[in-house]
């Protein structure tokens, strides 16, 4: 124990009981307690550590891990540029948003890997990416023009999502593309 280490190198620290709270029982009681535990080799109080303590430091830890495992992860490289950090707050319960955050799902470019259909977009400029579909496709012109902000070039997939007439266009746009996954058209040529 530490106290009693600095008492050994420093013999000239003594602990002494200081009577006090005479006439009060209680007061005495604890008094006594006090007197007792100068005498004692190691203290032998135990503290309990809240349970509130322990969720909190539990939750610290488990995030910390999580941020570790999400920075040094190969995978969902598109997702990490628009969540670099982790965030219990953060869920997203949104079926069609959620296929433009993960690029999983509904996107010819996905379909590719798991199907083996033409990554390619039915408009025959570029691969069926969430970009493409989210910036370049002609196909969807209308939709960025109607709901997209006129600035919507220098924002990032997060900032339409944030949007809220840019976020009705993405789910048009991802919900047309799904559509047509679905039913084949977003095929191999």
């Amino acid at each position: 124990m530490k106290l009693r280490k600095i008492l050994l190198v420093n013999p000239q620290i003594k602990l002494n009981w200081v009577r006090a709270h005479i006439g009060i029982y209680g007061n005495e009681l604890a008094d006594l307690s006090a007197k007792n535990a100068t005498t004692k080799e190691e203290v032998d109080i135990k503290v309990k550590i809240p349970k509130s303590w322990i969720k909190n430091q539990l939750k610290l830890t488990m995030l910390q891990e999580w941020q570790a495992r999400w920075m040094s992860s190969p995978n969902s490289r598109f997702l990490y540029g628009i969540f670099p950090e982790v965030n219990t707050k953060r869920c997203h319960g949104d079926f069609l948003i959620n296929q433009i955050l993960t690029t999983h799902g509904c996107f010819p470019v996905h379909q590719q890997r798991f199907f083996g259909k033409s990554p390619d977009c039915e408009c025959g400029r570029d691969q069926g990416t969430v970009s493409h579909y989210v910036y370049g496709c002609q196909i969807y012109r209308e939709v960025r023009q109607k709901y997209f902000p006129e600035n919507f070039f220098q924002l990032g997939i997060l900032e339409l999502i944030l949007n809220t007439r840019g976020k009705i266009g993405l789910k048009i746009i991802i919900q047309d593309v799904l559509t047509k996954s679905l039913a084949g058209v977003v095929s191999s040529s």
